[in-house]
């Protein structure tokens, strides 16, 4: 993964195009507000004969799943929605919290310990419950590749190693933080 950063000459460069970009901007011109009303006397005279509280696209039809819905005297529509879960029918068999938490339960209370056990090389069969601790020299922090039994196909499964490698990351140490005097100086020179 590559892991990009602004450095000096890239804020420098930043800078400059902010200006440039500043200086094509519009400015403000007195007794003007957002627009100096310069659409059609045709269109204008249009949005002043619109009757107030005209309602030109109107809904005619409300459906709910197909079945149109009938407005009231007030021109309103009640759809009624389920507000609660209860109010719902569980069609797709979905677990629920009281079903999730006692197979939770009955997983955890399957397992009756954990051990560790430091071996020179794999057994041909292990024990359910145990980590297998197999020695190697290929890190300086870790010292062993760890691996659990699996019972229902009688191989064991390495379930990882505690290698570290941090020699491609940058270190706090070698960042320079860009001072507020660099960046007013880019700002004057751009």
């Amino acid at each position: 993964m590559t892991t990009e950063y602004l450095d000096k000459a890239g804020a420098t460069l930043l800078v400059q195009k902010t200006k440039a970009e500043l200086a094509k901007k519009v400015d403000a011109v007195s007794g003007k507000v957002l627009s100096t009303n310069d659409y059609t006397t045709a269109e204008k005279n249009k949005l002043a004969g619109i009757a107030a509280g005209a309602q030109v696209n109107t809904i005619t039809t409300v459906k709910v799943n197909g079945t149109a819905l009938t407005p009231d005297a007030n021109k309103a529509v009640d759809v009624t929605t389920p507000t609660k879960t209860s109010q719902l029918t569980n069609d797709s068999g979905y677990q629920t919290a009281s079903q999730v938490s006692s197979a939770i339960s009955t997983a955890v209370g399957k397992i009756s310990q954990i051990s560790y056990s430091k071996v020179s090389s794999l057994p041909s069969t292990g024990a359910t419950g145990v980590i297998y601790l197999v020695a190697h020299n290929h890190g300086t922090q870790d010292i062993y590749d760890e691996y659990i039994w699996m019972a229902d196909s009688k191989t064991f499964e390495k379930i990882g190693n505690t290698d570290i490698d941090l020699s491609g990351y940058v270190k706090t140490t070698d960042l320079t933080a860009i001072t507020t005097d660099e960046l007013n100086a880019m700002w004057s020179a751009a």
